[in-house]
């Protein structure tokens, strides 16, 4: 014969996954916590490199500077085509919509129909699950695919205290791979020089630093050739 307390404890167990479930709905649902965490970031080719806990991450010694880089070039006819499409949604999201176009300037010069090897799709290059994850299910579509890396843009700038090198680096490798590295620039050449193109493009366009002070040791050099279009 079940006894009641064995009846309480059995009730208890099954009650519990949907009690869990109300508590992760109070979360909200534009995305899972925890799956943010080791999700890819748009355009990212380097995510597969998070491995998993508890392997100790290696640390990569501050001063290590960023590389030295030209400001990236673009074409002016297409940036065009999309500024206001680019304001508009920078203002929605709250954002800089001088950072958006910085990001889409390394990302894809402007160019919607841009396709990386690893998949990454439109202007600002997004993977499908992360297209998914901020909320666009036709990545390729202009609006959908800079409201979704708008979106990405401003959960990273709250994830890393908007320190904007690590913002750009998990943008670029996945917020993973930014943890893994205990919230350093990643050591791969790839994304340091993606980090440095995006900062110059930015101080280019508007005369200004994104960097913090914990960096000003390692500012950007802007190189800017006589024959860059810009």
């Amino acid at each position: 014969m079940i006894t009641r307390s064995l009846l309480a404890g059995l009730l208890a167990a099954m009650l519990l996954p949907a009690a869990h479930a109300a508590d992760s709905l109070s979360l909200g649902s534009d995305y899972d916590v925890r799956a943010d965490a080791i999700a890819p970031g748009l355009g990212a080719t380097l995510s597969y490199d998070v491995p998993p806990a508890p392997l100790q991450p290696q640390v990569i010694a501050p001063s290590q500077p960023m590389p030295q880089v030209n400001a990236p070039g673009y074409n002016r006819q297409m940036a065009a085509l999309f500024n206001k499409l680019i304001n508009r949604i920078a203002q929605e999201q709250k954002l800089d919509p001088q950072l958006l176009h910085s990001i889409i300037t390394v990302e894809s010069g402007y160019n919607p129909g841009a396709i990386s090897p690893k998949g990454a799709i439109g202007l600002m290059q997004l993977m499908p699950d992360t297209a998914s994850r901020f909320g666009a299910s036709n990545p390729g579509d202009p609006v959908e695919n800079i409201r979704a890396g708008a979106r990405y843009v401003r959960f990273l700038l709250a994830l890393f205290n908007r320190d904007m090198p690590l913002v750009l680096a998990a943008y670029n490798a996945g917020e993973g791979a930014v943890s893994k590295y205990r919230n350093t620039i990643p050591p791969y050449p790839e994304t340091r020089e993606y980090v440095a193109k995006v900062l110059a493009s930015y101080e280019r366009r508007t005369g200004q630093s994104l960097l913090p002070v914990q960096y000003q040791q390692q500012r950007v050099k802007l190189v800017i050739p006589a024959d860059t279009s810009l």
